[in-house]
Protein backbone atom coordinates (compact mmCIF):
# COMPACT_ATOMS: atom_id res chain seq x y z
CA UNK A 1 0.00 0.00 0.00
CA UNK A 2 2.95 2.57 0.92
CA UNK A 3 4.57 1.75 -2.26
CA UNK A 4 1.28 2.30 -4.17
CA UNK A 5 1.08 5.59 -2.73
CA UNK A 6 4.59 6.47 -2.74
CA UNK A 7 4.22 5.97 -6.74
CA UNK A 8 1.51 7.92 -7.04
CA UNK A 9 2.73 10.75 -5.78
CA UNK A 10 6.18 10.46 -7.20
CA UNK A 11 3.76 10.51 -10.45
CA UNK A 12 1.57 13.65 -9.38
CA UNK A 13 4.89 15.28 -8.98
CA UNK A 14 6.48 14.37 -12.36
CA UNK A 15 3.25 15.33 -14.00
CA UNK A 16 3.67 18.64 -12.09
CA UNK A 17 7.02 19.28 -12.82
CA UNK A 18 6.52 18.77 -16.45
CA UNK A 19 3.05 21.00 -16.82
CA UNK A 20 5.46 23.69 -15.19
CA UNK A 21 7.90 23.36 -17.43
CA UNK A 22 5.51 23.58 -20.18
CA UNK A 23 3.96 26.33 -19.48
CA UNK A 24 7.52 28.74 -18.44
CA UNK A 25 8.96 26.66 -22.29
CA UNK A 26 5.51 28.20 -23.48
CA UNK A 27 5.80 31.81 -22.07
CA UNK A 28 9.42 31.76 -23.36
CA UNK A 29 8.83 31.13 -26.50
CA UNK A 30 5.68 33.23 -26.87
CA UNK A 31 7.99 36.43 -26.15
CA UNK A 32 11.11 35.49 -27.81
CA UNK A 33 9.50 33.67 -30.75
CA UNK A 34 8.71 36.57 -33.20
CA UNK A 35 11.73 38.92 -32.83
CA UNK A 36 10.26 40.92 -35.55
CA UNK A 37 6.92 41.71 -33.57
CA UNK A 38 9.18 42.87 -30.55
CA UNK A 39 11.32 45.41 -32.76
CA UNK A 40 8.34 46.36 -34.68
CA UNK A 41 7.09 47.52 -31.00
CA UNK A 42 10.23 49.42 -30.14
CA UNK A 43 9.94 51.17 -33.43
CA UNK A 44 6.37 52.38 -32.92
CA UNK A 45 7.86 53.45 -29.22
CA UNK A 46 10.83 55.45 -30.92
CA UNK A 47 8.57 57.14 -33.47
CA UNK A 48 6.29 58.27 -30.51
CA UNK A 49 8.46 59.38 -28.93
CA UNK A 50 10.29 61.60 -31.92
CA UNK A 51 6.58 62.81 -32.91
CA UNK A 52 6.34 63.71 -28.67
CA UNK A 53 9.75 65.87 -29.14
CA UNK A 54 8.67 67.32 -31.97
CA UNK A 55 5.30 68.96 -30.50
CA UNK A 56 7.62 69.31 -27.28
CA UNK A 57 9.75 71.54 -28.82
CA UNK A 58 6.60 73.45 -31.11
CA UNK A 59 4.78 74.60 -27.94
CA UNK A 60 8.17 75.69 -26.32
CA UNK A 61 8.70 78.10 -29.22
CA UNK A 62 5.33 79.43 -28.46
CA UNK A 63 5.42 79.18 -24.91
CA UNK A 64 8.52 81.65 -25.34
CA UNK A 65 7.24 84.22 -28.17
CA UNK A 66 3.78 84.79 -26.50
CA UNK A 67 6.04 85.28 -22.78
CA UNK A 68 4.10 82.20 -21.13
CA UNK A 69 3.93 82.16 -16.91
CA UNK A 70 6.88 81.07 -15.63
CA UNK A 71 5.43 77.76 -14.46
CA UNK A 72 4.28 76.94 -17.22
CA UNK A 73 7.50 77.43 -18.95
CA UNK A 74 9.30 75.56 -15.77
CA UNK A 75 7.18 72.54 -16.32
CA UNK A 76 8.57 72.45 -19.68
CA UNK A 77 12.04 71.83 -18.21
CA UNK A 78 14.46 69.80 -16.47
CA UNK A 79 14.72 69.92 -12.79
CA UNK A 80 18.35 70.45 -12.85
CA UNK A 81 17.47 73.45 -15.20
CA UNK A 82 15.09 75.06 -12.89
CA UNK A 83 18.01 74.91 -9.88
CA UNK A 84 20.15 75.97 -12.64
CA UNK A 85 18.16 79.12 -12.97
CA UNK A 86 17.55 79.75 -9.16
CA UNK A 87 21.43 79.79 -8.72
CA UNK A 88 22.28 82.11 -11.31
CA UNK A 89 19.82 84.33 -10.30
CA UNK A 90 21.43 84.91 -6.97
CA UNK A 91 24.56 85.16 -8.40
CA UNK A 92 23.42 88.20 -10.50
CA UNK A 93 22.57 90.05 -7.37
CA UNK A 94 25.51 88.71 -5.14
CA UNK A 95 29.05 88.51 -7.19
CA UNK A 96 31.39 90.53 -7.41
CA UNK A 97 34.59 91.80 -10.08
CA UNK A 98 36.64 88.42 -9.67
CA UNK A 99 33.87 86.46 -8.96
CA UNK A 100 32.25 87.46 -12.92
CA UNK A 101 36.65 86.72 -13.23
CA UNK A 102 36.15 82.92 -12.43
CA UNK A 103 33.17 82.37 -14.40
CA UNK A 104 32.46 80.88 -17.91
CA UNK A 105 31.14 83.60 -20.39
CA UNK A 106 27.17 82.12 -20.70
CA UNK A 107 27.40 83.04 -17.31
CA UNK A 108 29.02 86.05 -16.59
CA UNK A 109 26.89 87.20 -20.37
CA UNK A 110 23.62 86.24 -18.47
CA UNK A 111 24.58 87.79 -14.94
CA UNK A 112 25.49 91.39 -16.48
CA UNK A 113 23.12 91.07 -19.07
CA UNK A 114 20.26 90.95 -15.78
CA UNK A 115 22.03 93.94 -14.18
CA UNK A 116 21.74 95.78 -17.34
CA UNK A 117 18.03 94.89 -17.51
CA UNK A 118 17.86 95.73 -13.43
CA UNK A 119 19.47 99.20 -13.96
CA UNK A 120 17.51 99.99 -17.12
CA UNK A 121 14.01 98.75 -15.59
CA UNK A 122 13.80 96.51 -18.66
CA UNK A 123 12.30 93.18 -16.30
CA UNK A 124 8.64 93.12 -17.19
CA UNK A 125 8.28 90.52 -14.55
CA UNK A 126 9.04 90.68 -10.80
CA UNK A 127 9.69 87.10 -9.83
CA UNK A 128 11.67 84.55 -12.07
CA UNK A 129 13.59 87.47 -13.75
CA UNK A 130 16.42 85.16 -14.98
CA UNK A 131 13.89 83.04 -16.82
CA UNK A 132 12.38 85.62 -18.03
CA UNK A 133 15.74 86.63 -19.07
CA UNK A 134 16.60 83.91 -21.11
CA UNK A 135 13.54 82.16 -22.13
CA UNK A 136 11.10 85.77 -22.53
CA UNK A 137 10.22 86.63 -26.53
CA UNK A 138 13.00 88.89 -27.06
CA UNK A 139 15.46 86.38 -24.75
CA UNK A 140 18.71 84.98 -25.57
CA UNK A 141 16.58 81.46 -26.54
CA UNK A 142 14.94 82.94 -28.64
CA UNK A 143 17.28 84.75 -30.77
CA UNK A 144 18.47 80.96 -31.85
CA UNK A 145 15.05 79.53 -31.90
CA UNK A 146 14.85 81.78 -35.23
CA UNK A 147 17.52 80.84 -36.69
CA UNK A 148 17.19 77.76 -39.37
CA UNK A 149 17.38 74.52 -37.25
CA UNK A 150 18.25 70.93 -38.48
CA UNK A 151 15.67 67.72 -37.40
CA UNK A 152 14.99 66.54 -34.17
CA UNK A 153 17.01 63.69 -33.61
CA UNK A 154 16.85 61.11 -30.57
CA UNK A 155 19.58 58.75 -28.70
CA UNK A 156 18.27 56.92 -26.10
CA UNK A 157 16.90 59.35 -24.09
CA UNK A 158 18.65 61.85 -25.18
CA UNK A 159 16.76 64.50 -27.72
CA UNK A 160 18.73 67.35 -29.65
CA UNK A 161 18.77 70.09 -32.64
CA UNK A 162 21.26 71.90 -34.13
CA UNK A 163 21.46 74.59 -37.13
CA UNK A 164 20.19 73.66 -40.74
CA UNK A 165 23.76 74.05 -41.95
CA UNK A 166 25.66 71.60 -39.14
CA UNK A 167 22.52 69.43 -37.80
CA UNK A 168 25.16 66.45 -36.35
CA UNK A 169 26.47 69.79 -33.63
CA UNK A 170 23.74 69.84 -31.02
CA UNK A 171 22.66 73.35 -29.98
CA UNK A 172 19.94 72.15 -27.73
CA UNK A 173 19.62 69.65 -25.53
CA UNK A 174 16.72 68.07 -23.95
CA UNK A 175 15.88 64.61 -21.86
CA UNK A 176 13.07 62.60 -21.79
CA UNK A 177 11.77 61.59 -17.99
CA UNK A 178 9.71 58.28 -18.86
CA UNK A 179 6.34 60.77 -19.76
CA UNK A 180 7.19 63.79 -21.42
CA UNK A 181 10.26 65.40 -23.08
CA UNK A 182 12.18 68.44 -21.58
CA UNK A 183 14.60 71.21 -22.35
CA UNK A 184 17.75 71.00 -20.56
CA UNK A 185 18.28 74.71 -20.62
CA UNK A 186 21.20 74.07 -17.92
CA UNK A 187 22.90 72.64 -21.01
CA UNK A 188 21.84 74.21 -23.74
CA UNK A 189 23.21 77.81 -23.04
CA UNK A 190 26.41 77.08 -22.93
CA UNK A 191 25.67 75.94 -26.14
CA UNK A 192 24.21 78.56 -28.41
CA UNK A 193 26.64 80.97 -27.09
CA UNK A 194 29.53 78.91 -27.96
CA UNK A 195 29.66 81.05 -31.61
CA UNK A 196 30.15 83.88 -29.37
CA UNK A 197 33.19 82.60 -27.00
CA UNK A 198 35.05 82.31 -30.24
CA UNK A 199 36.13 86.20 -30.21
CA UNK A 200 37.69 85.24 -26.48
CA UNK A 201 39.73 82.53 -27.95
CA UNK A 202 41.06 84.77 -30.51
CA UNK A 203 41.92 88.05 -28.25
CA UNK A 204 42.47 86.11 -24.82
CA UNK A 205 40.07 87.54 -22.70
CA UNK A 206 38.37 86.19 -19.82
CA UNK A 207 34.19 85.37 -19.82
CA UNK A 208 33.55 88.67 -18.54
CA UNK A 209 35.32 90.96 -20.65
CA UNK A 210 33.81 89.03 -23.32
CA UNK A 211 30.24 89.55 -21.95
CA UNK A 212 30.96 93.06 -21.44
CA UNK A 213 32.14 93.63 -25.61
CA UNK A 214 29.20 91.81 -26.56
CA UNK A 215 26.71 93.88 -24.37
CA UNK A 216 28.49 97.31 -25.89
CA UNK A 217 28.49 96.21 -29.04
CA UNK A 218 24.59 95.46 -29.06
CA UNK A 219 23.13 97.89 -26.93
CA UNK A 220 25.44 101.28 -27.15
CA UNK A 221 23.32 103.19 -28.89
CA UNK A 222 20.70 102.65 -26.36
CA UNK A 223 22.26 102.57 -23.33
CA UNK A 224 25.34 104.19 -21.83
CA UNK A 225 27.28 103.12 -18.59
CA UNK A 226 27.95 99.94 -20.24
CA UNK A 227 30.96 99.18 -18.33
CA UNK A 228 33.16 97.49 -15.45
CA UNK A 229 30.42 99.24 -13.13
CA UNK A 230 28.24 96.55 -14.14
CA UNK A 231 30.54 93.94 -12.81
CA UNK A 232 29.99 95.17 -8.86
CA UNK A 233 26.39 94.57 -7.75
CA UNK A 234 24.30 97.19 -7.96
CA UNK A 235 21.43 97.25 -4.91
CA UNK A 236 19.25 94.71 -5.93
Amino acid sequence: MHILKNKIVVAVVALSLAIFAGCAGSSNTSSTHNPAEKDAKVQVQEQDKQAMLDNMFQQLLEATRNDTPADDLLSMMTDTSEYWLDTLENRAKVYNSEDLDNSPFYEAYAILMYRMYDREHLFEVSEDRMLWLLMGKAGLFQKFANLKLGPMKIKNDRGSVGLASSPEVPIMLFEWDDTAWKLNLAETIPLITKGMEATAVKKNWSGKKLALYWIDSEYHMTYSRLDESLCEPIGF
